[in-house]
């Protein structure tokens, strides 16, 4: 199922680059772009009325469900840190435009020496290559997790829990394999729980995909953790955190995964990002009862 494409913005855009700091290294979340999509193509097994009764109490619009695609820049002591690398042409022209938006921060796709991915689905890594499959980020080294790498280039791949129709399980598994090929001379492998590069740290956050990972990144007394997609929506995912999605390789595994972390970070306080919430996706999860809500951070400005 392709999703739905919008025309391309002309003009003057929107803000496409946050600056702040975690401890004493300098960070930036860079947009991607958008994506939307049909409430009942992203939960497809709830009740459609409850979907509904959700959006319109939070002033949302019924008929598509909006995704930004935020992707973390970090400077640390040593390195220029890119986490997941977008859509690139996957998805049309509201995305794909991270690159872009990098350069006019100051920052050019020569300059990142290393790419950490969460898994390998075609928003994450959709910028790998571009349309002539050349690599995109050229001096970059990469890093994926030793079970996200295992799964996606093994000689069969499949996805029999998946809630996705087979064309699109079709063309997910062919992009993974294309572009985690393109890369895999210059691909180190991690395990969940090792340090990637100092001062990041990889957490298991598989059920979304096999070895989907977040990562906590830490500097003096200050962290952040970049979650992967353990949730993607408020309120749809965290009111209802046992909402089975559509994008989850393993739903019934990623209701588990979102489970544990959602009480992980609600009992830490701990300052996420998140790759698909409303730009620039930094903020906190409270607990709501059973349920969870989000609070974003206060915008502020870095001079």
């Amino acid at each position: 199922m392709d999703l739905p494409q919008t025309k391309a913005e002309t003009g003057p855009t929107n803000a496409a680059v946050y600056h702040f700091k975690v401890g004493d290294f300098k960070a930036m979340v860079v947009s991607d772009g958008t994506l939307s999509f049909p409430p009942n193509f992203f939960v497809p097994k709830a009740d459609p009325k409850a979907v509904t009764a959700v959006l319109k109490e939070h002033f949302l619009g019924t008929k598509d469900v909006l995704a930004h695609i935020n992707a973390l820049y970090l400077e640390t002591d040593e390195h220029k840190v890119l986490f997941d690398t977008g859509a690139g042409a996957a998805f049309g022209p509201t995305a794909g435009h991270l690159l872009k938006n990098l350069e006019a921060a100051g920052i050019t796709a020569p300059e990142i020496d290393t790419v950490i991915l969460t898994h390998a689905h075609p928003d994450h890594i959709g910028g790998i290559v571009d349309d002539k499959g050349q690599l995109r980020l050229p001096n970059a080294q990469f890093y994926i997790s030793q079970a996200e790498s295992d799964f996606w280039l093994a000689d069969t791949v499949e996805l029999p829990k998946s809630l996705f129709d087979e064309e699109t399980k079709a063309r997910t598994i062919k992009g993974a394999k294309e572009r985690l090929s393109a890369i895999q001379d210059r691909t180190t492998l991690f395990a969940m729980g090792s340090e990637v590069i100092p001062h990041i740290q990889a957490i298991d956050s598989s059920g979304h995909t096999p070895g989907q990972a977040s990562f906590l990144i830490t500097s003096g007394e200050e962290s952040l953790l970049t979650t992967g997609d353990v949730f993607f929506s408020d309120p749809l995912n965290l009111e209802n955190p046992d909402w089975e999605v559509a994008f989850d390789g393993d739903p019934e595994q990623g209701v588990i995964a979102r489970r544990q972390l959602l009480e992980t970070v609600t009992a830490q306080r701990r300052l996420l990002l998140v790759p698909h919430m409303p730009f620039p996706g930094l903020g906190h999860v409270r607990t709501q009862g059973d349920a969870y809500g989000w609070e974003p951070i206060v915008w502020r400005f870095v001079v």
